[in-house]
């Protein structure tokens, strides 16, 4: 929606409560789409997968962790290793400190982290033999790396972006979700509010004509059965009088909640009957709709679930690995000072190993288990992906008739017009019966409701297509999800 529309539509609203205020539909979609509860629902929505998405680029950035221990009393009794090398049980108090950094750095395609890490601890001795020790280890690198297990960071940089490009396509569809919604409101009011005119004009019409028909039976021209027809015809349309004006009052107050608009305030809303001369290219829809539709996004994404979900089942029933490989240095001493010069290298070196034997073909089940899901989810695909061209092609078909229909509809609604007119005078000068003008008024009442229901068709296919394209056929342009400040 333009910037342009966006700001007049505001400027309307601004003005509210000084004077009555009209909205046509383009206002009304402009307001929807800057002030509605739905609107900020779908950039909420979007928000919150932008930041998952941020916060899944960041999980593979180096990370810098401290930890501490400030301090840790020990008083009891505690095992210790005499110099014999004998065990024996004495009473000990002692009090450790610890500092720690560590930076740690996952490696996506191997699955494996790599660290590095420097620390110093403090180790008090309380009671009759006091004395302090540092242990400092001023540089320790290490290295884990998983061997033939599943790598869970491999396949969340390959979903993760998908997730987050299925986010950017659904936010542009729930805005024309947003246009919908605001079509369907604004044509339930202005056809709510055309069967209460319509209403108005059958009341005061019932009126005249009981009149003019209560002198006729006066003079004996028509029968008492016609007179109490025309009556009942009367109270009919007063009836349909007050539940029509009911209807407008609810419907006007469902749109002003949904623009936000205050339910004291007053609202007219004006129909243009001009319609887009738009005809669609199907075969360019089609097009359109495979390239930007999140539904492809989606397709593609679960597909790779798939895939995910049985490499998973078959590396977890089958020989993995873990290899640590970790070099520093360490020293220790009475002092701080001491414990850094005093430095003797420290290796860690080790390979564990799972090995499954048997276990009653589980394994195996498992594995033939999400083969099946998996063959599922690609004929599930597969389906939905004709199903999803046939709904882009019946629909970029059916708009294309709308405009035809549009047109229909208009030559109905002047052709009943006039036939009700026609049929109202020859009544009115006694050339014609009531049972004619009544059928006549019926047809100019249905050919009035048919066009704003025919127009109301034609917006809601059009913001459809776009919705189904991502693409705005009347200005020939792409739409893009516009991402505020985050």
């Amino acid at each position: 929606m333009n910037k342009l529309l966006v700001l007049i539509a505001f400027i309307s609203l601004s003005m509210i409560g000084s004077s009555q205020s009209k909205f046509a539909l383009n206002d009304v979609i402009a307001i929807a789409h800057g002030e509605s509860i739905s609107s900020k629902k779908v950039q909420n929505t979007f928000e919150n997968k932008y930041w998952q998405y941020f916060s899944y680029k960041r999980s593979f950035l180096p990370s810098l962790t401290f930890n501490g221990t400030l301090p840790n009393l020990n008083v009891g009794i505690s095992e210790v290793v005499k110099e014999d090398g004998t065990r024996d049980f004495v009473r000990t108090s002692n009090v450790n400190y610890s500092a720690a950094f560590q930076i740690n750095q996952p490696i996506r395609w191997t699955g494996g982290d790599i660290f590095i890490s420097t620390d110093l601890a403090r180790l008090d001795i309380l009671g009759g033999n006091n004395r302090t020790s540092y242990k400092a280890s001023p540089f320790y690198i290490g290295y884990r790396q998983p061997i033939m297990k599943f790598n869970g960071y491999k396949w969340q940089s390959k979903i993760e972006p998908l997730e987050f490009e299925e986010a950017k396509k659904k936010s542009v569809e729930q805005n024309e979700d947003v246009s919908i919604e605001a079509v369907r409101l604004f044509f339930e009011a202005v056809n709510n509010s055309s069967r209460y005119d319509i209403a108005k004009i059958n009341v005061a019409n019932s009126d005249t004509l009981f009149k003019i028909s209560k002198g006729r039976y006066n003079l004996g021209k028509i029968a008492e059965s016609e007179l109490l027809q025309i009556e009942l015809t009367l109270l009919n349309a007063e009836k349909t009088l007050a539940q029509s004006e009911l209807d407008v009052i609810v419907s006007k107050q469902k749109l002003k909640t949904f623009l936000g608009i205050p339910p004291s305030e007053t609202i007219e809303l004006t129909v243009d009957e001009n319609v887009p001369d738009v005809r669609v290219d199907i075969t360019k829809a089609v097009k359109l709709a495979k390239e930007n539709r999140s539904e492809i996004v989606n397709f593609e994404k679960a597909l790779l679930q798939s895939q995910r979900d049985l490499d998973k089942a078959k590396k977890d029933n089958s020989l993995n690995a873990d290899l640590f490989i970790s070099y520093g240095v360490t020293g220790t001493a009475p002092t701080v000072q001491g414990s850094l010069n005093e430095k003797k290298d420290q290796e860690t070196v080790n390979l564990g190993i799972s090995i499954p034997i048997y276990n009653w073909g589980m394994n195996k089940a498992r594995v033939k288990q999400q083969v099946a899901n998996s063959e599922l989810i690609n004929i599930q695909v597969e389906q939905n992906r004709i199903n999803f061209e046939r709904e882009v092609f019946i629909q970029a078909t059916q708009f294309n008739m709308m405009n035809k229909q549009v047109e229909i509809a208009k030559k109905s609604m002047i052709v009943a017009e006039k036939r009700y007119i026609v049929s109202k005078q020859r009544f009115l000068i006694g050339k014609s019966d009531i049972l004619t003008f009544n059928n006549s008024l019926t047809e100019r009442n249905s050919a009035v409701n048919s066009y704003n229901q025919t127009l109301q068709q034609f917006w809601t296919n059009y913001y459809l297509l776009r919705k189904l394209t991502h693409y705005d056929f009347e200005n020939g342009k792409l739409l893009e999800f516009s991402e505020k400040e985050l």
